[in-house]
C-alpha cells in the first residue's frame, strides 16, 4: 500500500473520516495517509473535482466551484514527505547589512 504526504496551507483545520477511521489535517502541517484516502477525501489524480468539493463541504452551488478549487489548491499532496525547515519560496526581504564605513571614509570596528 502506497502512501502520500498531505499538508494543509489552508487557514482552517480539516477533520473528516475515511472508512470509520478520522483523519485531521491541522493548519501547515504535514500527514500522511493511503493514496485511498487522499483520492476519497481530495480527489487526488481525478479530473472532475466537483463531488470532492462538494464532500468536503466547500460548495453548495455549481457558482462557488471557482472558490472552492482556489481552497482545495491550498491543499498541497506529494509522494515524498516536505523537508523540515525548508521555505517554500525564496526569502524577498532580505535586507542587506549596514555598511561598516562611516563618514570620512573611515572603517571603525566594534571594541571586544
Amino acid at each position: 500500500m502506497s502512501t502520500l504526504f498531505v499538508t494543509n496551507t489552508w487557514e482552517k483545520p480539516i477533520h473528516f473520516d475515511y472508512a470509520f477511521k478520522p483523519y485531521a489535517f491541522p493548519i501547515g502541517e504535514t500527514v500522511e495517509v493511503e493514496v485511498e484516502v487522499a483520492r476519497h477525501l481530495f480527489g487526488y489524480m481525478e479530473m472532475d473535482k466537483e463531488p470532492f468539493l462538494a464532500r468536503l463541504g466547500l460548495i453548495r452551488t455549481k457558482a462557488e466551484v471557482p472558490e472552492g478549487l482556489a481552497i482545495l489548491s491550498k491543499i498541497l499532496i506529494s509522494e515524498q514527505a516536505p523537508k523540515k525547515n525548508h521555505s517554500l519560496s525564496p526569502v524577498v526581504e532580505r535586507v542587506p547589512l549596514p555598511s561598516q564605513k562611516k563618514a570620512g571614509g573611515k572603517v571603525l570596528s566594534q571594541a571586544a
